[in-house]
Formats: structure tokens, C-alpha cells, sequence
């Protein structure tokens, strides 16, 4: 059944609404540009709410992403504010540093998503926000991974088990370390894709269910307003265009180890005050 342009079948839409409908004026989405963020903020609106919209990407340029967050909180008629990534190598560092010794992060993947976390919760306590919607572990529910990809997306049983191990970890995205970031900034964070109702609206369906005939299907159909802005396929939030792996990484390696090809070595001897 399709209503005003909407299928309610799949109601996340509803769970978005309902929930957001409920956060005290003055919070902001943090939006990537994919469809994940761009739900959270149509939901937003939908419920007469005024969030800003925060995004970032580095000072010297702008990514795809950054694009497409301004171009929706233009549309959506919100506040819109750029969270500019040093792109200056010693202040790269400087970050880095902080996210290991300070954060205690480890793993590549965890330091470079938190990078831009780390701006976004400055940006944030110096705008006065206090509250920050995000998309993270979006993806989880649709097993876009390397990993659910390759092992997991075949099967029902699989796929669930998948699923059930991942909103079991209480660091499933690096949420742990992203949330005391934002802690540390007075920033509360709201991550309503990990909220039991979403996980049981997904749990069951299959990886074609949630992502055919477009990734994330599930989400778009509910969504038609922002068909529009014709927005792209998954894409971990360090690679690709925003160039956060790539930068960060370089960044490191040209400082302690030019010969080097991953930073993954370097991490763990900043880690352990080998690199100061």
C-alpha cells in the first residue's frame, strides 16, 4: 500500500519520526550525504523539527558527500554548517595522537573513522549543539561489509547470525569511542540505527530484500523526496571520495616512516611511545 508517495510497509520512516519527534529543538544531523543520514534528516523535518545540518570534509576541498548535505539542508530550508578537516599534516598528527593516547584507539579503521568525529564535536561545542543525530551502524543492518559480503549475505541464517553479532558488540562503527569524543565535548549522541525497533523491523529479511533493486532499498523506497538528489551507494565513511584514509595515512607515513606502506605499524608504535 502506498500513501501520499510513501510505501508504509516498511515503516522506518514511522520509527525515525517517532523517535525524533521526541528530541528537544536545537540538535543537529550529522549527514554524509547518503541515504542513511538523509533519511534521519527528512525525518527530522517531517515531524515540523529544525535541525541543523552538520557535514565535513577537508579545507581545501569539497568531497561528494559535503555536496550533497548542503545541497539537502538547502532543500529541506535548514541551517547548514561545514566541519572543515585539517588538512595541514602536523595537525593531522596531532589528531591522530589524540585519538590513541587520549581515546585509546587501536585499529586503523576506528582511528580514521573517528578523525572527523573529532572536528564535528569541536564544531559542535563551539556552535552550542548539544545533541548530534548520527547514521552510525546504518550499514550493519544491510550487511554491505567485505566481510558480510563475502560470508554472510547468502543465507538467512547467516545473515541474521551476522546481524544479531554485530548490534551485540557494544563497539559495533567505533561508536564507543565516538560517543566519548562527543562525551568530552558536551555533545550527547543519538544513533537511532541502533535502536531495537529498526533492528527488528530488518531482522529476518534477507540481504535481497533490504538491497535490491538498489543497496539499501529499504530505506529509498520510504523516502521518495530524495530521489532527486540521486544519492550514491554505501561507501565506508574513511574511503573513497572524502579522502580521510588516504590523507591521515600519508600523513603519518611522510612524518615517521616514508618507506612505509600502510600506517598500521606506525599506529601501534605511536601507540606504544615509540613515535612521539
Amino acid at each position: 500500500m502506498v500513501t501520499s508517495g510513501v510505501e508504509k510497509q516498511n515503516n522506518i520512516r514511522t520509527i525515525f519520526e517517532n523517535l525524533l519527534q521526541h528530541i528537544p529543538e536545537g540538535f543537529a544531523v550529522a549527514t554524509s550525504g547518503g541515504i542513511s543520514s538523509a533519511a534521519l534528516l527528512a525525518s527530522a523535518v517531517a515531524v515540523n523539527k529544525k535541525p541543523k545540518v552538520v557535514s565535513f570534509t577537508f579545507n581545501d576541498f569539497f568531497s561528494k558527500d559535503f555536496v550533497h548535505a548542503e545541497a539537502m539542508a538547502h532543500y529541506f530550508k535548514v541551517p547548514f554548517h561545514a566541519v572543515f578537516l585539517p588538512s595541514d599534516k602536523n595537525k593531522i598528527i596531532n589528531s591522530v595522537s589524540t585519538l590513541i593516547h587520549t581515546y585509546k584507539l587501536k585499529k586503523k579503521a576506528r582511528i580514521e573513522c573517528s578523525f572527523p568525529f573529532l572536528h564535528v564535536a569541536k564544531t559542535c561545542k563551539l556552535l552550542g549543539i548539544t545533541t548530534l543525530v548520527t547514521g552510525l551502524c546504518d550499514d550493519g543492518h544491510f550487511g554491505l561489509s567485505k566481510k558480510a559480503m563475502i560470508h554472510y549475505k547468502h543465507t538467512q541464517e547467516k545473515f541474521d547470525q551476522f546481524r544479531h553479532d554485530y548490534f551485540s558488540d557494544p563497539d559495533a562503527a567505533g561508536r564507543k569511542g565516538i560517543h566519548k569524543i562527543c562525551q568530552d565535548h558536551d555533545v550527547d549522541i543519538i544513533n537511532p540505527y541502533c535502536d531495537p525497533n529498526v533492528f527488528k523491523l530488518f531482522i529476518g529479511k534477507s540481504w535481497d530484500e533490504l538491497n535490491k533493486p538498489k543497496q539499501k532499498y529499504a530505506i529509498r523506497k520510504c523516502y521518495p523526496e530524495l530521489d532527486q538528489f540521486n544519492l550514491p551507494n554505501h561507501t565506508n565513511l574513511q574511503l573513497g571520495d572524502s579522502k580521510i584514509a588516504q590523507r591521515v595515512g600519508n600523513a603519518v607515513i611522510s612524518k615517521y616512516k616514508p618507506n612505509a606502506k600502510s600506517p598500521v605499524g606506525i599506529y601501534n608504535r605511536i601507540a606504544k611511545g615509540i613515535y612521539a
